[in-house]
């Protein structure tokens, strides 16, 4: 999963600057302003780089948001992953059936986090109640990623209870989404973190787990970094203040971010900053508001985008591809914000990933990493492909904040949907990447283009019977299982409700929910009910047969015949009073007179056009769904016919003056999500094109290895 996150931390306020080393004084959080979120972070860290140390002190202000009194919390150690062999995420790790072996680092490389202090604003020392758990059960009881502190008086609803935490942490070398290599340090899920309290059930707080992400709580984050003079900082959120000692030789900066569940940064001597502006008026059109205001039948004031601090950290050695950067993060803005909704923070920081530091393609809020090559092509979309994607689930999982640990397609399918969009909007097709020795091929050979949900459909029908979309991260078959599923097959199936609900209203039903579901958790569920809504027709059987279930979506064109209707058939008729036998000579008599008619007597030849249909998969339609055929006949005439699709088969007979030619299942393309294409047409003479299948192989086995499996994010 190549969604190594990036969630970045900051240190050492003004009254600190003057400290040696880490004796930082933590002060209590200012109160939160008006509608803030019932969470608060103040964070002073600092880096060794020499020692590839965090140390780290936190403020929490956690306010109970529920009807139940609550007796302890929950927090993430998500570092400790990295810790020994024993970890849930290392023991997944080491199982892994598709990519096989460990991502266990070498020895002397493991990285850890440590609370060292924990007690109540007050003073009461908390470390006494302080336990590792294993919320998950008891398959990894050595699993050190999630503790338990209890409060010496539960907090009531309402109430709110002050935390402060002192931590050390080894910065890991390099095993998933965080790390170091040299002087470049990623700096991703580092500090201690509570989990989601939900009513009725208590805190939701996963370990750490291989294919998983995360789940958190909005809140306000103040963060102060400080790290050695002369090293260059981003970080999640906006800079307001930099001090610097220099009798420590160290530089402190204070970040700001409100209503973010997250925090990553990184920080490297050698690299490059560069800040320009996305100016809405230059990227959008009038015509560009009108067409999208009518669209989404809003106002056109509701669909106008704000100014955008966009902020690139890059290696000196991919200078060239700055602009590159920059016009693949206007296109996001640009794009994103008509189509879901306006971008709300005043700056996001792209940063291209500290070489071997694990971090490439990876999202946090505000902040995320892309990915290049001092090499690369004009016709591989990259980093331009990572960029939009990775901005991307800032929408996503950044604002419409699903539990990725639970439900990831809410977020991965949604983006991988989303960003396919975006790339043809503003690109178009892009060619697969191939290289030898870092040395693009494609600089040499022509590559065939290709658009995203091409890619994505072909990788979705080929692992359909391995798990549903909607399992639990860690429950799926193995990793491969879970990219295609959580990411291609989840965005072809929601491609594939696009194409049956039609444009204009798909377009307000993903505008509706991600406005609506902003700053909170939504479920499958709030997604559904959202679809019915504005589809205005219950829509819960397309979930059921299309995430929930692992059963193959296949209709196609069983048999297709089309014969001459004869002048008259054998056997005994009565007709007008009267009964006689048509023998085969009569036949052919009348047949023969028929011929010798002139052509204005002879009668008009009829044709029937029987048309069988299967249902070759197990997922079935149903609600108002149906499958439409199209029938071409010699003359270059069509008729199209609809099937429900829910039992296994269906005849269809036509008859026409014109002899039928061929037969096609879902001539507009809407079922993206058919398993066979090979199946889905056949000509009157009982041929069909083979070739469709053999490309449809060829796709998925490009797709797997040079696009899904290198790309995950």
């Amino acid at each position: 999963m190549k969604k190594s996150i990036v969630r970045a931390v900051l240190m050492l306020g003004a009254a600190l600057a003057v400290l040696p080393a880490l004796s930082i004084a933590a002060q209590a959080p200012a109160a939160p302003a008006a509608g803030a979120p019932g969470l608060r972070y103040e964070i002073w860290v600092e880096l060794d780089p020499a020692g590839q140390m965090l140390a780290g002190k936190e403020e929490i202000v956690w306010t109970n948001p529920t009807k139940d009194t609550v007796p302890d919390m929950l927090l993430h150690l998500y570092w400790n992953a990295f810790k020994n062999e024993a970890s849930a995420f290392m023991r997944e790790a080491a199982a892994e059936t598709m990519f096989g072996g460990s991502a266990a680092p070498e020895d002397e490389g493991w990285g850890w986090v440590d609370v060292t202090d924990i007690r109540l604003a007050d003073g009461t020392d908390l470390k006494p109640a302080f336990q590792f758990v294993t919320p998950d059960g008891p398959d990894h009881p050595d699993d050190q990623t999630v503790a338990r502190v209890l409060f010496p008086v539960p907090v009531r609803p309402g109430e709110s209870v002050h935390l402060r935490i002192e931590f050390r942490s080894k910065v890991p070398r390099t095993v998933a989404r965080s790390g170091y290599y040299r002087n470049s340090f990623f700096i991703g899920q580092w500090f201690p973190k509570p989990g989601v309290y939900e009513e009725g059930k208590g805190w939701n707080c996963h370990a750490y787990h291989q294919n998983s992400e995360f789940f958190a709580d909005f809140a306000d984050f103040t963060v102060h970094i400080t790290v050695p003079r002369g090293y260059v900082v981003g970080s999640s959120g906006k800079a307001v203040d930099t001090r610097t000692d220099e009798s420590a030789g160290t530089a402190t900066t204070t970040f700001r971010q409100s209503m973010v569940h997250d925090f990553a940064w990184m920080t490297d001597p050698r690299y490059l900053r560069i800040e320009r502006d996305f100016v809405a008026d230059r990227e959008v059109t009038p015509q560009e508001y009108k067409e999208t205001a009518d669209l989404l039948g809003l106002p056109p004031d509701e669909v106008r985008l704000p100014d955008v601090k966009m902020i690139l950290l890059i290696a000196p050695e991919h200078r060239s591809q700055i602009e590159r950067h920059f016009n693949a993060l206007r296109a996001a803005l640009k794009y994103y914000g008509l189509w879901y909704g306006p971008y709300p923070y005043e700056t996001v920081t792209m940063v291209d990933p500290p070489f071997r530091t694990g971090s490439g393609g990876m999202e946090y809020p505000t902040l995320f990493t892309a990915g290049t090559q001092v090499l690369t092509s004009r016709d591989v979309q990259s980093p331009e492909m990572v960029i939009i994607h990775e901005f991307g689930h800032g929408y996503w999982y950044g604002l419409a904040a699903n539990n990725e640990f639970e439900a990831a397609w809410l977020d991965e399918g949604f983006n991988t949907y989303s960003t396919t969009r975006v790339m043809a909007k503003a690109f178009g097709p892009g060619a697969f990447g191939f290289r030898f020795n870092g040395l693009p091929l494609d600089w040499f050979v022509r590559v065939p283009k290709v658009f995203d949900y091409e890619t994505n459909r072909v990788a979705a029908i080929n692992t359909v019977r391995y798990d549903p979309v909607t399992a639990w991260s860690w429950e799926f078959y193995n990793r491969g299982s879970y990219g295609a599923n959580v990411y291609m097959r989840a965005a072809t199936v929601l491609s594939t409700l696009e194409n049956l609900l039609g444009e204009p209203v798909w377009s307000r039903i993903m505008r509706t929910y991600h406005m609506r579901y902003r700053f909170r958790h939504p479920t499958e569920a709030d997604f559904a009910g959202v679809v019915n809504e504005i589809a205005g027709k219950d829509m819960t059987w397309f979930f059921d047969e299309l995430l929930e279930e692992t059963r193959a979506f296949d209709y196609g064109v069983a048999a297709l015949t089309s014969v001459e209707v004869p002048v008259q058939v054998r056997g005994v008729f009565d007709r007008n009073g009267a009964r006689e036998e048509w023998t085969e000579k009569k036949i052919e008599d009348l047949e023969a007179a028929e011929a010798k008619a002139p052509d204005e007597g002879r009668g008009k030849a009829l044709y029937r056009t029987t048309v069988v249909l299967r249902r070759f998969g197990e997922a079935r339609l149903a609600g108002d769904a149906q499958v439409e055929v199209l029938i071409r006949f010699k003359d270059g005439t069509t008729e199209t016919r609809t099937w429900d699709g829910r039992d296994r088969w269906t005849r269809l007979v036509i008859v026409s003056p014109v002899e039928a030619e061929s037969a096609q299942v879902d001539p507009r393309g809407i079922w993206l999500i058919d398993e066979n294409l090979a199946n889905n047409s056949r000509s009157a003479d009982g041929l069909r094109r083979n070739v469709v299948k053999l490309m449809t192989q060829l796709l998925f086995t490009v797709q797997n290895i040079l696009h899904f499996f290198g790309s995950w994010s």
